[in-house]
């Protein structure tokens, strides 16, 4: 089996009432290389965020206490944790419920039962769709803009004078 290793330091707290689908999920999302952290309710994921920032949250809606909707609208509106793409599993099925997990700020929605292949698959869609995208900084060339990305500077010196001379 081969592990990506930009996923070893992910971190993905699964929330969920049901232990028996938190050490589902924590088992396979542990075997696609990922660090896990399982809880039962809203409340001590809610703690848990103030000292810690996952890369992801997989929430439940039904959870005692604060329900999933409640964990989502205060992870939302927190500056801190605004940022944190959150995957909402659940059993509510209506497209109310659909619509309403999504317009709180969810980033995806899926639906109890599930097949863990699929969540996988969707955990890695959105933590490629929120990871941060890498700078492009523009450098002025003579009159001239040229871009400048990962090269190292040597390559990147050689490359703006050829660009600078093409341009003469």
């Amino acid at each position: 089996m081969v592990i990506d290793k930009t996923k070893m330091n992910k971190l993905i707290v699964v929330v969920d009432d049901e232990p028996d689908i938190v050490e589902l999920m924590t088992h396979h999302l542990k075997k696609e290389g990922f660090k896990v952290r399982g809880f039962y309710d809203g409340e001590s994921v809610l703690a848990f965020v103030k000292n810690a920032l996952p890369d992801l949250i997989i929430l439940d809606l039904m959870l005692p206490g604060i329900d999933g909707l409640e964990v989502c609208r205060t992870l939302k509106m927190r500056e801190k944790t605004s940022s944190i793409p959150i995957i909402m599993l659940t059993a509510k099925d209506t497209e109310t419920d659909i619509v309403v997990g999504l317009e709180l700020g969810a980033d995806d929605y899926i639906v109890k039962p599930f097949s863990p292949r699929e969540l996988i698959a969707r955990v890695k869609a959105v933590l490629r769709r929120t990871q941060p995208k890498k700078k492009i900084k523009l450098f002025k060339v003579g009159t001239y803009y040229t871009w400048y990305a990962s090269l190292n500077k040597s390559r990147f010196l050689s490359y703006r004078a050829a660009i600078y001379k093409s341009y003469r």
